[in-house]
């Protein structure tokens, strides 16, 4: 904001002495008539004519802004003796420095004023009027906090110089009682320059008013800027003044206009110097102790940008005020003050609104702030510091400060097209500009409003669960049905708003939409048939939606393809496998979905024990292991339903087949898993409770048997033939069982 005020600072040299009466360009010679040609040469020759004639126009009157340039710059050393002859022939007394005499009396008139208002009315009065200055509230502004104060500080001042110009000139009148008309020119203009130079100390305090800048390092840097710019400001009304003075005092114009453009220059100087010599106290103020990283991209384009825009204004508004003088053109008092019109109306609008808005969301939070939330923060009364964090659009107060910045941002528009003479457009021209931007700032607002409506109950529904990495799925930490449908229906919503804004556009403009609704339905007719399996995949995936198959965050299961539900779109959706890969699968072809993050899991570990083992022990010794989980703190809260044996399951050669069960959370069984075995193996080891190892019986025809156990074979005469073919048996048994185990593994898996 503030570097916006600073590049449309004062002394924007657009106000100079200049004859009211414009000098017309020569109109060029009238053509004779010609008959309407009727064969292509004929139209050829009207055209070559034309160009020619615009040629001759061209050359002409690029030859007389050369003469006018040349005769005013040949006037440029009579500046002094036109100054001094012009003063001396409106003199009463005949002398050159008695208008001098009369702008110093003038001044000390007004300065007696000013200290008469400051002691019957600003002490006394307006001091007291004044509202004590406010600090902001946590993560409000500082403008909107001392809104108030700036408003009644701006209207208590303006009384003042109201008062104090009064006073001026009712003490002018009684110290000259009989002034000539031309002494009554110098003491207005004298007056008016001095109320201008004090307005501009006023606007320059109102936007850097003294205590603004909390950090104690910057605030030395702001008071020298401000200092500063109401020096150069100065510097500009009193040239500028001094323009209109001897305008009015009928100096010749040829040396006046050379006198402005130089003044303009000079204030140019002046003022682009100044904030040039402050660049980075501006960018500090404008930062406010921000981190720079914080800073939105645009405002930061705004830091980068800012003071090349001063210099082009500043170099844009001298040429032009250069260009009117050297044609004769007259210049436009408005241009004067359009610096001060265009910052004082984005600032008062900024203001205004970002007052309005934090005034309306603190009363909307002291209403309905929940009654167990403290309102005065610390114990200590103060609020705690925040981290400072990227400046984003994430709430309505945020969405109202934005459109503040639009509204300030299109008066400031406005008021430049009226400072600068724009030609106003009439009739629907105007009408169809004001709807178009109407409609944008509506859709803006409304665009917004919505995605952070939807964003904020999706943050209600909890933070969306992602696929940790090395997680075997199966989590019950999924997202609700809610704030898995929300991002779909944001996504429509907002597509829908682009839509209606972009047709209401073309419709200001003019464009017939019908034949564009009849195009749509036939391409939407012909992208029907051939995207058929497109079509198939959205009504799919609105229907398992619906349906509640699935949520993000969930372990699911399509055919041969198993992961974490990632993300969701129109058409399709994408799954974390445990293992990293990400598969996408789309709704149309998905033809068995098999979820299993819903509701619980059992899961049942065999155990392999020897046939000696006493099982009605194991079964009292695994009861008294799973009431013992039951009890961890840690552990207990995750059962359903608590460890228990299920008995012997299965005989095998070398083994009794034990299994026992637990029922937990899906996403629960992984941890609870590797806590049981290890329970178990503990408690097998106290209780003498042996693991049945894998064996292998080898019997040859006409021998005694011979028995593998552990991979230590027993003793026996046979020979190397023997062993040879005993080796085999042992590793093709040891083979089908590996081979077994890992097919019951991988069914395990599956139905995982």
């Amino acid at each position: 904001m503030l570097l916006l005020l600073l590049a449309l600072s004062p002394a924007a040299p657009v106000l100079a002495a200049a004859p009211q009466t414009a000098i017309p360009a020569p109109a060029p010679p009238a053509a004779p008539p010609q008959a309407a040609p009727t064969q292509p040469a004929a139209a050829a020759d009207t055209a070559d004519g034309m160009m020619m004639q615009m040629l001759s126009e061209g050359r002409d009157r690029m030859a007389g802004f050369r003469g006018k340039l040349a005769k005013r710059l040949r006037a440029t050393p009579r500046i002094p003796s036109a100054i001094v002859t012009t003063l001396t022939a409106q003199s009463p007394t005949g002398e050159p420095v008695y208008f001098l005499r009369i702008i110093g009396l003038t001044f000390a008139l007004m300065a007696a004023g000013h200290g008469v208002q400051h002691l019957v009315y600003q002490r006394p009065v307006a001091r007291r009027l004044l509202p004590r200055p406010t600090e902001p509230r946590p993560g409000g502004s500082v403008l909107a906090a001392r809104f108030p104060r700036l408003v009644a500080h701006a209207l208590l001042t303006l009384g003042g110089m109201l008062l104090a110009t009064l006073i001026g000139f009712g003490l002018a009148t009684v110290v000259i009682p009989d002034p000539t008309p031309m002494t009554e020119k110098t003491v207005i203009i004298a007056g008016v320059g001095y109320l201008l130079v004090w307005a501009i100390a006023l606007f320059w305090r109102l936007v850097m008013p003294p205590g603004a800048v909390a950090d104690a390092g910057v605030a030395p840097a702001v008071r020298r800027l401000r200092r500063d710019l109401t020096a150069s400001g100065a510097v500009g009304v009193a040239l500028m003044s001094s323009t209109v003075w001897l305008e009015a005092l009928g100096m010749p114009y040829d040396p006046h206009a050379v006198l402005v453009a130089l003044f303009g220059l000079l204030t140019v100087l002046a003022t682009v110097g100044a904030l040039a010599a402050n660049r980075q106290t501006v960018e500090r103020a404008f930062l406010a102790g921000r981190p720079i990283a914080t800073v939105a991209p645009l405002e930061r384009l705004t830091l980068r940008l800012w003071f090349p825009v001063v210099v082009a204004y500043f170099a844009y508004a001298w040429g032009t005020l250069v260009n009117r003088l050297i044609l004769g053109w007259p210049t436009e008092l408005p241009l004067l003050i359009g610096a001060y019109a265009v910052a004082g109306a984005i600032l008062a609008v900024y203001a205004s609104v970002t007052y309005a808005t934090e005034w309306l969301f603190h009363q909307r939070r002291t209403l309905w702030r929940p009654l167990e939330e403290s309102p005065e923060g610390a114990p200590d009364g103060s609020h705690p510091a925040e981290a400072p964090r990227p400046a984003t659009l994430d709430s309505y107060e945020a969405l109202a400060r934005r459109v503040a910045g639009i509204l300030a941002a299109a008066a400031g528009v406005a008021v430049t097209l009226s400072v600068w003479n724009v030609p106003r457009m009439h009739g629907d021209a105007a009408d169809r500009l004001i709807s178009i931007m109407t409609v944008c700032l509506i859709g803006y607002v409304a665009y917004h409003g919505v995605r952070i409506w939807i964003d904020r109950r999706i943050a209600e529904e909890g933070p969306t669960p992602g696929a940790i990495p090395g997680d075997e799925g199966g989590g019950h930490g999924s997202a609700s049905r809610l704030a898995t449908l929300l991002p779909l229906v944001r996504n429509f919503i907002l597509l829908s708003i682009i839509g209606a804004i972009l047709l209401n556009v073309l419709m200001d403009l003019g464009v017939n939409i019908a034949p564009l609704f009849a195009g749509a339905g036939v391409a939407g007719i012909a992208i029907g048939f051939g995207a058929q399996t497109l079509i198939r995949d959205i009504f799919s995936g609105a229907f398992f939606l619906i349906d509640d198959a699935f949520r993000k965050g969930e372990y699911i299961e399509i055919g041969a393809i198993r992961g974490t539900v990632e993300k969701i779109s129109v058409r399709s959706m994408q799954l974390r496998h445990h293992r990293g890969p990400l598969h996408t699968v789309p709704f149309g072809e998905i033809h068995q979905l098999t979820n299993y993050s819903r509701d619980w899991v059992i899961m049942k570990l065999p155990l392999r024990i020897t046939y000696d083992t006493d099982v009605e022990k194991v079964r009292k010794h695994i009861k008294q292991l799973g009431q013992a989980l039951l009890d961890d703190p840690d552990l207990g809260p995750k059962f359903l339903q608590p460890l228990k044996s299920q008995g012997v399951i299965q005989m095998e050669d070398s083994a009794m087949i034990l299994r026992v069960k637990f029922m937990t959370r899906p996403g629960d069984q992984w941890e609870i898993r590797k806590r049981v075995y290890q329970e178990l193996h503990a408690l097998f080891r106290r209780e003498g409770i042996r693991f049945a190892h894998r064996e292998v019986t080898v019997r040859f025809a006409g021998e005694a048997t011979a028995t593998s156990a552990g991979g230590d074979p027993i003793s026996m005469q046979i020979g190397d033939e023997e062993r040879t073919l005993a080796a085999g048996a042992v590793l093709h048994a040891l083979g089908e069982d590996m081979l077994d185990g890992e097919a019951g593994a991988g069914r395990r898996n599956g139905k995982r």
